[in-house]
This record gives C-alpha cells, structure tokens and sequence, in this order.
C-alpha cells in the first residue's frame, strides 16, 4: 500500500512539473512549432510514467495516443495563426490559450495515461476511444489546476 501511495506521488509530481514545462510551448507565437514542443512534453511525460509503472513504451505509438487524445492543443496554434492575422484578436485568444489549454491537456493525458499504466496498460493496449469520457473529465479538472495555479492558490 505505502508503495502504491509512493507511486501516486510520484506520477503526480511528474505530472505536475510537466503542466509547467508545458507554458512554454502556448508562449510561442509561431503556429505548428507549438503543437510539436507540447507533444513533445507530454511524451517525455508519458515515458516517465510508463517506467514509473515498469510498462512497455513506444514512443512512436505514444505519439498516437496523445494525437488521437489531445487534439484540443490545435486550439493554441489557431491562438498563433489567428495572432498573425488580426493581431488585436489573434493575441487575446493566444493569450487565453497559451495560459490554460496546454498545461490542461498535459494534466488530463497525464491522468489517463498513468491510470492505465497503473493497472498494467501500455501504450500499445491503450483504446483512445474508450479513453475520451475519461480524458474529457481530466481536461476539465486540468482546466481548474491550471487556473487555480496562476491564481496564486495552489490546488
């Protein structure tokens, strides 16, 4: 049990650290550059919970499990593009985006992911689709994390 509770803290301040790595990518005005860097983040995060659990790890079939989960991080390249356009509007939405939509869809792939690592999953068994409903309720409790943490009040 103590273990189980190690493990737990572990993921969380993996999850957590990669929430934050995650800033950086919404913080760059340059559309599709950004999407690459949260991918990447999130399956250096995937990695580390996989080891963490002792599973088998892929990152080429993580990459496809984060695409097929995490298609909302579009919603800050079009923050970029649209930034580029009509920079009064494009910078607000960027701005919006770049504070929430990348350390929320980290916080959520981090939740499923490591709870289907926890019971033995790996990426290669990992069903995205059975995954959305799980993955929408992390996205939106990764929506208050992320909020609460600029807020100044830690969660």
């Amino acid at each position: 049990m103590a273990q189980d509770t190690d493990k737990s803290a572990q993921a969380t301040t993996i999850i957590r650290n990669h929430m934050l790595g995650s800033l950086a990518s919404g913080l760059l005005p340059m559309p599709i550059v950004d999407v690459a860097i949260l991918t990447a983040i999130q399956v250096r995060m995937a990695s580390k919970l996989a080891a963490l659990h002792d599973v088998k790890f892929s990152e080429q079939r993580a990459r496809s499990v984060i695409a097929s989960l995490a298609g909302l991080s579009l919603a800050v390249t079009a923050g970029n593009f649209l930034g580029m356009l009509l920079p009064g509007i494009g910078k607000a939405l960027r701005g919006i985006g770049a504070l929430t939509v990348p350390p929320a869809t980290t916080y959520a792939v981090g939740q499923v992911l490591n709870k289907h690592f926890a019971s033995g999953g790996t990426v290669w068994t990992f069903d995205p689709e059975r995954a959305k409903p799980d993955y929408e309720e992390e996205l939106k409790a990764g929506q208050r994390v992320a909020e609460q943490s600029y807020a100044g009040v830690k969660p």
